[in-house]
């Protein structure tokens, strides 16, 4: 059966069954033209669109037919139609004389009938008061008298009055019934429709329905400036650009990139370093040496090891070659397989000791490159130039395509994050990377490069009623409850008597957040969902102070009253 909410007297009623919407229509509360939103639509429109009405055919006038001067006449001497029945009733005239009067005559000879009678009824009502006050005072003396009629009258009254137990018996029913239907009617308008049932606070609902993703649980800050890059480069005269940005990137940079970003910071180390002499180069020769990856049980290891401490600055270069070509020897050992035992483990020792042999190489490769560098200025230059033609032109590229997002720095290069995961400083080595240039090249340093000032990270959790109050509930529904017709019924004197209250409406809003494959069920006063449209978002503070429904309810129905069927 549909139900439907209606429009009355600036009221909205319902909603209401079929049966009863034709009930309005009889009582004659609702027309056709009473708007009504059936159940489940936001929509208003006509009842007729629903229901059926009684015939809609339309009459129009006709245009008076104008009367001549005789017939205007002649209807200015007609009779009055209550004049003439007057005559007619008080018998003045008969059905052939009465058009015979005019209006005058006609309204003459009936005040006169008129006064006459008012005359008569006055005289026979003085009549008929002295006779009545005669006979009562008759009566009086005849009846409190000591007379032989005041015996008679006594014992007429004797006879008359005698009891009867049948009336006596109905009587004392009657009135305990209506003692117990005044009893009824008090305590059913004494009681009090409490409250709906059921309802909770809604903060800790939700609460607990909050759900924020760790990547926007977070504020982050800090700050940065290129400050250690500015002091190496101002020893050069070499131009950097004072303008410094710095990215966030959606995620931890790949390996690949991240290798190509510390392979800039050490070319850019190498280029940026002091002239040294021989001493020096001495000593970080040892050092290099020391940094070999030395693997015990392996025969190559031992003999490359001796080489290496045995090798001058002069054999860089072949040194460079034998060390990855052992590298490359590693990598394919053991790509059989076929490899059983012994010679299966030692694959994988040599597997294993190839990305070593590859890192000491570029160390080796630093080295020659200072010593390039110290001994011909030009080139610095070409080591830069050689970087940014090859890799540095990749890891730009990587750049502008990983959508990376530019954090706003103020004067004092301190940024702010909002929304974001928890960012350590090693978490943030591979997400923040800041930019500048050094002859309109660009240079890309991660957090925490020998090359910057990185202070003042930190990073703060979004307090629960901060996430709470951005959250977008939006009202899908507005259903109400209640104003249904109680009664109490009680017998008198063998009639069912009906005392009737009705409940009072309740009112509720459904909200629910997008995507939410549930809603919430929220009571709510009459302002409050006046105020509130379906389609708009509720407040978390409104929210927060109502109660949450499984389902809309309304009140209980007190005793002694019962839902009328």
């Amino acid at each position: 059966m549909r139900h439907f909410a209606l429009f009355i007297d600036n009221e909205v009623r319902g909603p209401l069954s079929e049966y009863e919407v034709q009930d309005l229509i009889s009582a004659g509360t609702a027309t056709a033209e009473t708007l009504c939103a059936p159940a489940g639509s936001t929509a208003w429109e006509p009842l007729s669109n629903h229901f059926t009405f009684g015939s809609t055919l339309k009459l129009n006038r006709a245009p008076a037919v104008e009367r001549t001067a005789e017939e205007t006449e002649a209807q200015a001497n007609r009779l009055d139609p209550e004049l003439r029945r007057n005559l007619l009733m008080y018998g003045l005239a008969d059905g052939a004389t009465v058009d015979q009067l005019s209006p005058a005559q006609a309204e003459t000879a009936l005040a006169g009938r008129i006064a006459d009678l008012k005359r008569r009824r006055r005289l026979h009502q003085f009549s008929g008061l002295a006779s009545f006050l005669l006979a009562m005072g008759l009566g009086a003396y005849l009846g409190l008298g000591d007379t032989p009629v005041a015996a008679l009258l006594g014992q007429a009254a004797g006879s008359w009055s005698k009891e009867d137990p049948k009336t006596t018996e109905q009587s004392k029913r009657l009135e305990a019934d209506l003692r117990t239907f005044e009893k009824l009617r008090a305590d059913a308008a004494a009681a009090v429709f409490g409250a709906p049932a059921g309802g909770t606070p809604a903060r800790p609902v939700l609460a607990s329905r909050l759900r924020v993703a760790d990547s926007s649980r977070y504020n982050v800050t800090g700050g940065v400036d290129t400050g250690p890059l500015a002091a190496l480069v101002g020893k050069w005269n070499v131009k950097l650009d004072p303008t410094t940005r710095l990215f966030l990137l959606p995620a931890a940079m790949p390996p690949e990139q991240a290798a190509k970003v510390a392979e800039q910071a050490r070319v850019l180390d190498i280029i940026l370093s002091p002239l040294m002499d021989d001493a020096g180069f001495e000593s970080l020769r040892l050092e290099t040496v020391r940094h070999f990856p030395d693997q015990p049980g392996v025969p190559e290891s031992a003999r490359l090891k001796t080489e290496v401490d045995n090798m001058k600055l002069a054999d860089l270069s072949s040194m460079i070659e034998r060390v990855e070509f052992r590298a490359r020897a590693c990598e394919q050992e053991g790509t059989s397989a076929n490899l059983v035992g012994s010679r299966a483990q030692q694959a994988t020792v040599l597997r294993e000791w190839a990305p070593k042999l590859r890192g000491f190489a570029g160390q080796l490769r630093e080295l020659r490159s200072r010593l390039q560098i110290n001994v011909n200025p030009a080139a610095r230059g070409k080591l830069w130039s050689e970087f940014n033609a090859g890799p540095g032109a990749e890891l730009a590229a990587w750049v502008l395509g990983a959508n990376a997002k530019e954090l706003k720095l103020d004067d004092q290069g301190t940024f702010a994050i909002a929304d974001t995961a928890k960012l350590e400083a090693d978490a943030a080595a591979g997400r923040l990377l800041a930019t500048t240039q050094i002859n309109n090249d660009t240079v890309y340093l991660s957090w925490g490069s020998k090359f910057l000032h990185c202070h003042d990270l930190n990073s703060v959790e979004i307090p629960r009623d901060q996430l709470l109050a951005r959250e977008e509930y939006k009202v899908v529904d507005k259903p109400l409850t209640g104003g249904r017709r109680c009664v109490a019924k009680g017998r008198v004197g063998g009639r069912e008597l009906t005392i009737e209250r009705t409940s009072p409406q309740w009112r509720f809003l459904t909200v629910a957040r997008e995507k939410d494959a549930d809603s919430l069920v929220l009571g709510v006063d009459a302002a409050t969902y006046d105020k509130f449209a379906v389609g708009q978002v509720v407040p978390f503070e409104v929210l927060a102070g109502l109660q949450v429904f499984a389902r809309p309810a309304e009140s209980a129905t007190p005793a002694p009253l019962s839902l009328a069927e």
